[in-house]
């Protein structure tokens, strides 16, 4: 028996990589799949993808206000392997895991041993690990190029190769999630400053717009250039003007604003200590690698603005979690040395892998057991849906279809009901949220309804306990409520019809 564990413990040493991704999967993969199919985020990302992955042009036929990347690869997958709910959550899986993932290989390449990189990846985990029940997200995955790429600064070795890189990882993250990559655009201009290296940041700038470049060239040529400027340059005024809010657990949100207070203030102390007590022979160097750590993940925090909720306060801390644990074990490095210590931090992280496992065979049998397996054909394949929402998406569709008149159902609600119909051009009407509907924003939302004819459109029956997100186009709910007239109501929804 020791024989074999000892032989486990030099495997797992040999391929800790391979191990540790695949904890990560584990750790995970109950958040992934057993949750309800919601109406927000997942369910629009999700509908954006099934849409390409069905030969609708992004911008063109739908009113995506991200940079494409996430929604290219989404769609490739879905292709690929199904289109369906089962499917975009691996896809979730995958990207999850790629991004915890990165936080043990950075550790590592911070010279931080094994055993404590995995146990700080396995803390940051379980501190942040709740973003994965928003479904796969281009936020998620944009953060995971963001990682990859500061990973790339601190692997490869000085040159034009490595300037080249970051060039790629400056259009890469700004592909993913255009705020995040202005995020990673400002942190490298700061890396080149504090390296004194205005050179490489020439390369790297110019590489990555030369890649803009041709990308333009190609929605042009594809005649969906403006499209593209609409919905993700000209919309935004919109967002970022009509949606700030602070939403979630207070508690939660101030907890972790005061990371990268603390981390600031870790840093300052511990370069105070390196400069005036440590006999260290690299001082400068380790001076230098705490700047950009720290420059690195202060940017990321952009992504909080304007809607400050714990989703986007979690993603933004991971690296600054990085960065702080980092510090500590930098600071105590000289006494985790001693074998009780080790054996301790053995003994913890064979704790919480074991609280991994089990939670995660406990979440994978509830879903297993709540899912309702329906057609590999349709899109809710695989999916987890609360019985109302079940009942509400069914009604509605079948009043839909039973319907002689145009029928839009000007919702939140909508991504839903358009997958269970496989109706996928309704474009602005699919996601009617401020910010969402290009430069005109509401008030062109409004010149589209007034064009309407012979058609009905369907209302959220608004009540205490449920009602449109905060985000939702109100200005046009307000307009049809005044000038088309109300005829019944079907299910949760109230229906007018034009008059």
């Amino acid at each position: 028996m020791k024989n074999l564990l000892e032989r486990v413990a030099k495997f797992i040493k040999k391929h800790d990589n391979i191990f540790v991704l695949i904890l990560i999967a584990i750790a995970v993969m109950a958040k992934v799949y057993n949750v309800y199919l919601n109406v927000g985020d997942e369910s629009y990302n999700f509908l954006n993808s099934y849409k390409l992955a069905n030969g609708l042009t992004i911008y063109k036929d739908n009113n995506v206000i991200i940079t494409p990347l996430f929604f290219y690869i989404s769609a490739i997958f879905l292709k690929i392997f199904g289109e369906n709910i089962l499917v975009y959550r691996t896809f979730n899986l995958i990207i999850s895991a790629f991004t915890f993932f990165l936080c043990y290989i950075i550790l590592k390449e911070l010279k931080v041993n094994r055993r404590f990189s995995l146990l700080y990846t396995l803390l940051i985990t379980a501190l942040t690990s709740s973003i994965v029940g928003g479904g796969a997200n281009y936020n998620v995955l944009a953060y995971g190029f963001y990682l990859l790429g500061f990973y790339l600064i601190l692997k490869l070795p000085k040159g034009n190769f490595k300037s080249i890189v970051q060039g790629i990882m400056i259009f890469v993250v700004f592909m993913t999630y255009q705020k995040l990559g202005v995020a990673y655009f400002i942190a490298i201009i700061a890396y080149e400053i504090i390296n004194k290296d205005i050179k490489s940041l020439f390369n790297e700038l110019l590489t990555a717009f030369i890649l803009l470049i041709i990308f333009l060239i190609y929605l042009y040529i594809n005649k969906n250039l403006y499209d593209f400027i609409n919905y993700v340059i000209l919309g935004m005024s919109e967002f970022g003007s009509k949606n700030w809010a602070i939403e979630g657990n207070i508690f939660s949100i101030l907890l972790f604003l005061l990371i990268p207070i603390l981390t600031l203030m870790a840093t300052i102390i511990t370069i105070k200590a390196i400069k005036t007590k440590m006999e260290l022979n690299n001082k400068q160097d380790i001076i230098k690698q705490m700047y950009i750590i720290f420059a690195f993940a202060i940017c990321t925090y952009i992504i909080i603005i304007p809607i400050v909720n714990v989703y986007h306060v979690y993603l933004a801390s991971i690296l600054i979690l990085i960065n702080l644990m980092y510090i500590i074990h930098f600071l105590i490095k000289p006494i985790i040395e001693e074998k009780s210590i080790k054996t301790i931090i053995n003994t913890i992280i064979l704790c919480i892998i074991i609280v991994f496992l089990i939670s995660n065979f406990k979440g994978i049998w509830e879903y297993n057991y709540l899912s309702k397996y329906t057609s590999k054909e349709s899109p809710f394949y695989g999916a987890t849906i609360n019985p109302e929402l079940d009942d509400t998406i069914k009604n509605v569709s079948e009043y839909i279809q039973s319907n002689d008149k145009e029928t839009i159902v000007l919702s939140t609600y909508a991504p839903v009901i358009s997958l269970y119909l496989n109706d996928l051009d309704n474009k602005d009407f699919d996601l009617p949220l401020r910010g969402n509907l290009g430069k005109d924003g509401e008030e062109g939302l409004i010149e589209k309804i007034k064009n309407l004819n012979n058609t009905q459109i369907l209302l959220l029956h608004e009540t205490d306990e449920e009602k449109e997100l905060y985000q939702f186009a109100y200005d046009a709910r307000d307009y049809i409520r005044q000038n088309f007239t109300y005829i019944g109501q079907i299910d949760k929804f109230d229906i007018y019809e034009i008059n």
